[in-house]
């Protein structure tokens, strides 16, 4: 008895160890982001965003959009969110073509909408300037955004 009692415990440990690091790759870039602010670089002009938009990192996959509090979801539009396939290798972030979030069509949408995330062509590459636990600063040929951690 004590022997089968070693052995599932010894694999609930095993199972506990490996189940729930799957997800978060990226390191301290995983989760969600309050964009702060967006400096362009022509003109030279600085943004501060009202805390309402957000960048969310996960796998491969980056989610933009409008924090929305559920509370207050029925007077807003879901299509104010994207989503992209992204690329992470050393200092360089490639967000490709952004798609409507909530459309079960794969169509690329107008970058134009994006303009509001500081996001200006796509592909877009983005230099890692700094990524703590708590803050993430991007920096493309268009602009430098600065984001904190929800």
């Amino acid at each position: 008895m004590k022997r089968h009692f070693i052995h599932i415990l010894t694999l609930l440990a095993i199972a506990t160890l490996t189940a729930c690091d799957s997800y978060l790759i990226n390191g301290p870039l995983d989760g969600m982001w309050q964009l702060q602010s967006i400096e362009r670089h022509t003109p030279n002009t600085v943004i501060q965003t009202a805390g309402d938009l957000f960048y969310s990192f996960q796998r491969h996959s980056v989610l933009v959009g409008d924090y929305i509090n559920p509370n207050e979801l029925a007077g807003h539009l879901k299509e104010e969110q994207y989503i992209s396939l992204f690329t992470l290798a050393d200092d360089s972030l490639t967000m490709h073509e952004f798609h409507l979030y909530y459309k079960r069509e794969h169509l690329p949408y107008d970058t134009t909408r994006l303009k509001r995330f500081g996001i200006y062509d796509t592909p877009v590459t983005f230099h890692v300037e700094e990524l703590t636990s708590q803050r993430l600063v991007l920096c493309s040929d268009s602009a430098r955004l600065t984001l904190r951690k929800y």
